[in-house]
């Protein structure tokens, strides 16, 4: 049986105005009638690719809304979808609250199959690892806390988990690290976690005990070995500048690498006491920076995944230009391409501009 297509209206571009998700009105022939693709398609990087090889020089494609309609963010916040989501994600950082507040005052045992399954019930909801870090993007709205932020983390070394194709039984063991990976925070006064200002190098260092006072909670406990680890090594760096013993790359436990990267970049991209959140593409432009204190076989897939989930969103640059991200670079991954009406701007051309915000 033949497809059938919605009447929409539809317009004839030259290849050189293909992005990314729009959809082919025609089929696409090469000049010897060889198709090239079908009517239907919806263009990624690939096929542009594709079409371009053939000398294909014009495409015809279902007009796009225009300017007026909601960006994605705007569209995620205001559906059903997100309200669940939240509900879930509220339910899940009380009931985690709860269950370390007993492992601390009742030396309980950690029940890491219970917490497990509070944070996949969120996940089953969300969907893919995109419409995962597209929600958490929305909920950067939430008043910042330990508990959020661990949850927060946890969904993130999940999506890290699947990007990384690891085995089901190490997702599950890396997820409840990500989710256990700040609990020697509880330990730290809250005037210090909460100080607005700078801290002080005695307040820091209290901070940093955090790590081994983490250790200690768990390393009694009935949790696997490197989830212990994930909590003592979370803040040590590759170049021996982390703590808190400055272990060298080898020296380091992987799973506390890849939970290292997701604290990071959840704590960057939220808002705290003392900072407004960063926007993602900053964050990236650091850790791209710095990838010297991570290891290389983590952060650069890893980083690829994550810019390629803002495909599509509305941005603003720092010339307070609006514009849709529509191609990744993949040799600098914070200056992607950018659409802007009927322009497209190449932020690794235009040293000056960067993107401001994801709206």
């Amino acid at each position: 049986m033949e497809p059938t297509f919605v009447n929409k209206p539809i317009e004839r571009i030259p290849i050189s105005r293909a992005v990314p998700g729009m959809e082919l009105a025609r089929d696409i022939y090469s000049r010897n009638d060889q198709m090239v693709l079908g009517r239907g398609s919806i263009l990624d990087a690939q096929k542009i690719s594709k079409i371009m090889f053939y000398s294909v020089e014009t495409i015809t494609v279902y007009k796009q809304e225009q300017q007026g309609e909601k960006t994605l963010t705007e569209q995620l916040k205001t559906s059903v979808e997100f309200r669940e989501f939240s509900l879930k994600y509220d339910k899940t950082v009380a009931s985690f609250k709860d269950s370390v507040n007993g492992v601390i005052a009742e030396n309980r045992e950690i029940d890491g199959e219970e917490l497990l399954g509070e944070i996949e019930d969120i996940i089953d909801h969300a969907g893919n690892n995109s419409r995962i870090f597209n929600m958490l993007h929305c909920i950067r709205d939430y008043d910042e806390m330990t508990y959020v932020h661990s949850v927060n983390v946890s969904l993130i070394c999940n999506c890290f988990a699947k990007w990384l194709e690891m085995s089901p039984e190490d997702t599950q063991i890396i997820t409840l690290g990500g989710l256990l990976h700040d609990i020697g925070k509880i330990c730290i006064p809250r005037e210090i976690l909460l100080k607005p200002d700078a801290l002080t190098a005695e307040e820091y260092e209290i901070v940093k005990t955090h790590t081994v006072k983490g250790y200690d909670i768990l390393k009694d406990k009935r949790v696997d070995d490197r989830i212990k680890m994930i909590a003592l090594q979370h803040h040590e760096r590759a170049d021996r500048t982390g703590y808190p013993y400055s272990k060298s790359g080898e020296e380091i436990e992987p799973f506390a690498m890849i939970v290292a990267i997701a604290d990071v970049y959840d704590a960057m991209t939220s808002d705290r006491v003392y900072r407004p959140r960063i926007c993602p593409f900053d964050v990236v432009k650091i850790l791209e920076d710095g990838n010297d204190k991570y290891s290389a076989n983590f952060l650069i897939p890893l980083l690829e995944q994550i810019t390629e989930v803002y495909i599509n969103h509305t941005v603003r640059l720092s010339n307070d230009t609006i514009g849709r991200i529509v191609m990744i670079n993949r040799n600098e991954l914070s200056k992607p391409v950018i659409q802007v009406k009927n322009d497209f701007v190449d932020l690794t051309r235009l040293r000056k501009i960067k993107i401001e915000e994801i709206l």
